[in-house]
């Protein structure tokens, strides 16, 4: 009869110990975390730098004669060819100018002519000393004179002449008339502008660079260029020309070239140039407040079957919100993203959002560990 009260007694509290097993464990409160699951994909370290589009070349153009405007054959947003002409003033003065000249050239001819018919015929005269060197070097004198007096006004003919054809003002080069200041019966003189022209065909944006930047950036480097106004794809462009010298801000002039053949880009449109630093392709990559910067060290949470395992990692190149991973970690590995701060080296965890399927996995290899 004792023997059965002991056994009785025995399985109590066995029963006893199973039940409050089970409540220790329904009471066990896990920290909750989110994962991300490693992965392999490109990064790049860029910095961003404003500047407006302007011409490649902008030419302002003035008469070389001054006068009034008889006709002008472009306007605003026309394209216009090399020597072209743009306009023309009045040349009336000058033609007239021309004549007069014309009829002293003439004259002044038929008296050189006449001069050096006589120093040919006295040249004989001399050399057979019929005349005396006093003589014969009046009559060359004469003959010399009436040559340089043709000269003379040989030279002012040719001036006039290139006045007469500057009255027709011509376009340095090809490109787009930008503004026109001249009109019919106004008065046309290098004061102002009479047009200006702009080559579109390739376009420049300036921007000022900080010395950080200045070295990593060299002529000829393929650079991405976003201009919203004219695509929401970014635009390639190419580095024409660094500054030596910083400027009165301390920054660097980067002259960057874009093709605009199509001629969407205008003049004065705003641009954002992106130099890329460095960058790396096929590397693991996590978002950056994933990692734990703490008492000099560098590390991040792994989880495996629901325990978190603190990793030292090594860092790369940083881009906004994501960070390189050089090394500690390999591709599927499972990083805590969030709650990662409040969590210790080998504590167990709930993973509140793990995949479904890994998660029932996870739980097999628990369950097989218990057995």
């Amino acid at each position: 009869m004792k023997k059965k009260a002991l056994i009785a007694l025995a399985l109590c509290m066995a029963l006893g110990t199973a039940c409050g097993k089970e409540e220790a464990a329904e009471e066990k409160n896990l920290r909750s975390v989110e994962i991300t699951t490693v992965g392999k994909g490109e990064i790049s370290s860029e910095f961003a730098y404003t500047g407006k589009a302007a011409p490649s070349k902008e030419v302002a153009v003035v008469p070389t004669v001054p006068g009034k405007v008889i006709n002008y054959n472009y306007e605003v947003g026309d394209k216009v060819g090399q020597g072209a002409v743009l306009f023309t003033v009045d040349a009336t003065d000058l033609q007239n100018n021309m004549r007069s000249l014309e009829a002293n050239y003439n004259a002044a001819k038929l008296g050189r002519d006449n001069a050096k018919s006589t120093y040919e015929n006295n040249k004989l005269l001399y050399d057979e000393e019929i005349i005396s060197k006093q003589e014969f070097d009046q009559i060359k004198y004469a003959y010399d004179s009436a040559e340089a007096q043709l000269t003379s006004i040989q030279v002012q003919m040719d001036n006039l002449k290139k006045n007469i054809s500057d009255c027709s003002v011509t376009s340095p080069m090809a490109g787009v008339i930008a503004t026109r200041g001249v009109e019919r019966g106004g008065f046309a003189s290098q004061a102002a502008p009479a047009y200006t022209v702009m080559d579109l065909s390739t376009i420049k944006v300036e921007v000022g660079v900080s010395e950080q930047v200045l070295n990593t950036i060299h002529v000829g480097d393929q650079v991405s260029v976003k201009m919203t106004a004219v695509s929401e794809e970014p635009l390639t462009g190419k580095v024409s020309t660094i500054a030596p010298a910083a400027g009165q801000t301390g920054m660097y002039t980067v002259k960057v070239e874009l093709n605009n053949k199509d001629g969407k880009i205008k003049s004065g449109m705003m641009a954002e140039v992106n130099f890329t630093m460095e960058s790396a392709e096929d590397t693991i990559i996590l978002p950056r407040n994933a990692v734990i910067e703490k008492d000099n060290e560098t590390y991040v949470y792994v989880v495996e079957n629901g325990i978190a395992k603190k990793v030292a990692v090594e860092l790369g190149i940083e881009a906004d919100d994501t960070i390189e991973i050089v090394s500690g970690l390999k591709d599927g590995d499972d990083v805590v993203t969030k709650g990662q701060t409040y969590i210790s080296d080998g504590e167990e965890v709930n993973v509140s959002n793990a995949d479904p399927a890994k998660a029932e996995a996870s739980s097999k290899k628990t369950e097989e560990k218990g057995e």
